[in-house]
């Protein structure tokens, strides 16, 4: 399943997404055991942004979704399910339940 999560809040897209970038760091017992989440400008549209996942002992990246406004809510697309705890930890304890909400789209079969 795909999610995409919704975030009302006045905040600009980089800023919410930092939030889910500083939750989602680990470190391991060697020094070049790092894994983080980073957020780069996208490159195809203005205000949209890509939130990826870095290891530390690899150059490469792989993208974990992106993330843009709407109005008033910033939004985080095309998450796989089995991340979302990575986002709504992070955003219900910032932003509240109240002000987070998210959509399951079923995989085509």
């Amino acid at each position: 399943m795909t999610l995409w999560f919704y975030v009302k809040t006045s905040e600009d897209p980089k800023a919410v997404g930092d939030v889910v970038c500083a939750f989602n760091f680990m470190q391991g017992q060697h020094p070049e055991d790092k894994y983080s989440w980073i957020i780069e400008v996208g490159k195809d549209e203005p205000g949209y942004w890509e939130i990826k996942g870095k290891y530390a002992a690899l150059k490469d990246v792989t993208t974990i979704c992106i993330v843009y406004r709407i109005g008033d809510t910033v939004v985080f697309a095309e998450i796989d399910d089995d991340l979302s705890p990575n986002f709504i930890d992070p955003l219900v304890t910032k932003y509240g339940l109240d002000n987070v909400k998210w959509m399951v789209i079923p995989s085509r079969k």
